[in-house]
């Protein structure tokens, strides 16, 4: 990795969160414009192969498990954190869990797949130790995640909840390969959005002349994902789609990302509750699901969640 690609951490508050300034003046952005297609998509260790191969398994062949355990073993880094998360008391209910033969017939294969993404997911992200990278993009994709998982369970699709979870961890990886391939632009991406409330995707454009958005479609192609990764990377979330209500995975992504950023991880935070609640009934949320979801505080409850605690830091 070059020079330019080791942006300076900024300071973190006394809660751990870093504390947001502006990373540099933000300038004219007179810079050149980034085509999209001439970004580096194999600048980070992202084992497409592995994700895409886990993706495609199908649960009914008899030779599933085995390759699950196949692709999870091929990484130690993948396996011990895999392991470390299904042994947490929200996966294991008690029962140690040694080997991922053993986690496959605790928890399922479909949470062991999701939980495999979250391996591999995370080893993608920890690209850079910059304190805004990893509260705005990491963080921001791991607490939608797990957001999107409990709201597909509260819309009543169980069988869809471990896609959920995978759509969360990987809709902003165009966020990430444009952060490698010149961190201190996207620092002042970061700037505009966090400092002067821009959306991601226009502050890209600016700073850019690319967003993450034709970014994530592009990896999905690079990188020979399943086309269904194309509506979690390649689609801009913070506007309402008629197909997003028709489809529960699409539904809690688009709810948990707006939820996330509304609480300031991942955009600047919006204190108008009303504006936030009519967000999400714009995607075609069920309003009575939308009041629970601002009762209490659900962001702080998510960063309960085991999943976050094991996983929040790079």
């Amino acid at each position: 990795m070059t020079p330019d690609n080791h942006a300076e951490a900024q300071g973190m508050t006394a809660d751990g969160a870093p504390h947001w300034t502006a990373p540099r003046e933000p300038g004219p952005y007179a810079g050149p414009h980034v085509d999209f297609r001439a970004i580096d998509y194999r600048s980070v260790p992202v084992k497409a192969d592995i994700i895409s191969g886990i993706m495609r398994l199908d649960v009914e062949s008899d030779s599933c498990f085995r390759e699950l355990d196949g692709y999870v073993g091929s990484d130690l880094g993948v396996a011990t954190l895999l392991l470390r998360v299904a042994n947490s008391p929200f996966y294991s209910r008690g029962t140690r869990i040694a080997n991922i033969p053993k986690a496959i017939s605790v928890l399922g294969f479909n949470v062991v797949r999701s939980l495999a993404m979250l391996a591999f997911g995370r080893s993608l992200f920890a690209q850079s130790r910059n304190a805004l990278f990893q509260r705005h993009i990491w963080q921001h994709s791991l607490l939608t995640a797990i957001a999107g998982r409990t709201i597909c369970l509260d819309i009543g699709d169980d069988k869809d909840k471990d896609e959920a979870f995978i759509a969360g961890l990987m809709h902003d990886v165009g966020k990430v390969l444009m952060f490698t391939h010149r961190p201190h632009r996207y620092l002042d991406v970061l700037a505009l959005v966090l400092g002067d409330g821009y959306a991601s995707v226009a502050a890209e454009q600016r700073v850019f002349g690319c967003d993450h958005v034709q970014v994530g479609r592009e990896a999905v192609t690079q990188w020979r994902l399943p086309e269904r990764f194309a509506d979690f990377m390649g689609v801009d979330l913070s506007a309402p789609r008629p197909e997003f209500a028709a489809d529960p995975v699409r539904l809690s992504l688009a709810v948990a990302n707006s939820l996330i950023a509304g609480s300031g991880i991942g955009a600047r935070p919006v204190a108008d509750v009303a504006a936030r609640k009519a967000s999400l009934l714009a995607f075609g949320l069920d309003a009575d699901l939308c009041e629970q979801l601002f009762q209490g505080d659900f962001v702080a409850g998510l960063m309960e969640d085991d999943t976050y605690r094991l996983c929040a830091n790079l």
